[in-house]
């Protein structure tokens, strides 16, 4: 995928900068990616990337006009962690597995039943059915 992603840049930036020579022009702009984007055939992709290129353009005049200073990359700083009120656990599961009296926990449990075509899931030991008549793959069949 990598290799793909690398090639279609390439022969993207390559157009454009043939473009850029012929017109003696040292900068690639925009603008002649999405030109030679339309030349090499990748039409689909033009109008979506133009709207957010005016789109990007619009917010960053209108923040430079505020007066802020103009970055070119986002800094992605994690938030440090905020303390947790006493006697609160750091993490909460967010539902129920079931637990069967080895340790373990029990996945067929846990999903109550409901695996695909009546199956118990991978070896579970839940042979429970709470909606017996339910099937909630029957508008994909």
């Amino acid at each position: 995928m990598q290799e793909c992603v690398s090639e279609y840049i390439s022969f993207i930036t390559g157009e454009a900068n043939e473009r850029c020579q012929r017109e003696q022009r040292k900068t690639i702009t925009a603008e002649d990616l999405l030109w030679a984007m339309g030349k090499l055939g990748f039409d689909n992709y033009i109008q979506p990337l133009t709207v957010f290129l005016n789109r990007y353009r619009e917010v960053e005049s209108e923040r430079t006009s505020r007066g802020e200073a103009y970055k070119r990359h986002v800094d992605f700083v994690l938030a440090p962690p905020q303390p947790q009120p006493f006697g609160v656990p750091p993490y909460v599961p967010a539902f129920q597995m079931g637990y069967n009296p080895a340790g373990m926990f029990d996945a067929a449990a846990a999903m109550g039943g409901y695996y695909r075509d009546g199956g118990s899931g991978a070896g579970g030991s839940s042979s429970q059915a709470p909606m017996a008549n339910f099937d909630p793959y029957a508008e994909y069949k």
